[in-house]
């Protein structure tokens, strides 16, 4: 994996109040009872390990940079927080009830095979797992039809290519990737995958997709529906919309999978899963 973030402490407690509202918790106390282990694997500043150990949750965070790890620890020393690769840990098989993978696994220039797989291997016989990636949703694919990104990105990818050395792709269309890639230009970052596409990924681990729904929804009306933040402002880790950004996102929430920015799949490990 190329991608590496870093956080800033102070953003401990902003980012732990997003877990009331960013639509991933109530499918948590769908699909993992309380008490029963489970692993967030790429958990980041671990804001969702401390939302769950706060609720009862048996519940371990893996991650991969040890400054951050160091940094959840200093923060919430209570928490089980583990160092290590999402796509290749130490962690026996079977190792945990519940799985999430929260805006991770797209992160790999290759695919997201690799984690996927690990995700797979730990989880046990019966088990699930929510793993949430980027959609590339209706509007993103007319916005790649009429080349939208590209044309409005053209200026700062210019000057990047320039004072990099211009040894950056200009371009993605026509690559080695295997989705669209964002940024169009410089370093890759992520793919944003169709729904298709991504129940085809998950199908090809051997996961069981028990549900799949749109998610981030005022979070895709920021990225992709905001002309000059007129309809929204992202603010100390909330947005914050204008009447008219309200009524416009609970009219295309009306449509899956239309505007929002992530997708959720809950997926089970079959009860007689294939090595």
């Amino acid at each position: 994996m190329t991608i590496a973030f870093h956080w800033d402490t102070e953003d401990a407690e902003s980012l732990l109040a997003t877990c009331e509202r960013d639509g991933v918790f109530p499918v948590v106390t769908k699909y993992f009872p309380p008490g029963c282990r489970v692993l967030e694997s790429g958990c980041g500043l671990g804001r969702y390990v401390k939302y769950l150990h706060d609720r009862g949750w048996d519940v371990v965070g893996l991650e991969f940079i040890r400054s951050t790890v160091d940094q959840v620890r200093s923060i919430w020393p209570e928490l089980n927080i583990e160092l290590g690769d999402v796509a290749n840990s130490s962690f026996p098989d079977n190792s945990f009830d519940g799985i999430m993978s929260l805006g991770v696994v797209e992160h790999w220039p290759e695919g997201p095979s690799r984690p996927l797989r690990e995700i797979y291997r730990l989880l046990k016989p019966g088990g699930y797992a929510i793993i949430t990636v980027p959609v590339h949703n209706s509007v993103r694919q007319w916005k790649r039809w009429l080349w939208f990104s590209e044309i409005t990105r053209f200026p700062l990818a210019v000057f990047a290519w320039i004072t990099s050395g211009k040894n950056k792709p200009m371009n993605r269309r026509n690559s080695e990737y295997r989705y669209v890639v964002m940024p169009p230009y410089g370093d890759f970052f992520e793919y944003h995958m169709t729904v298709q596409e991504y129940r085809n990924e998950l199908r090809e681990v051997g996961f069981e997709i028990v549900e799949h729904v749109p998610i981030g929804i005022i979070d895709g009306l920021y990225h992709d529906l905001n002309p000059l933040g007129m309809l929204v402002r992202f603010q100390s880790w909330k947005f914050h919309p204008s009447w008219l950004g309200t009524w416009l996102n609970d009219l295309l929430a009306r449509t899956p999978f239309l505007h929002c920015h992530m997708q959720a799949a809950v997926v089970r490990k079959p009860e007689h899963s294939r090595p």
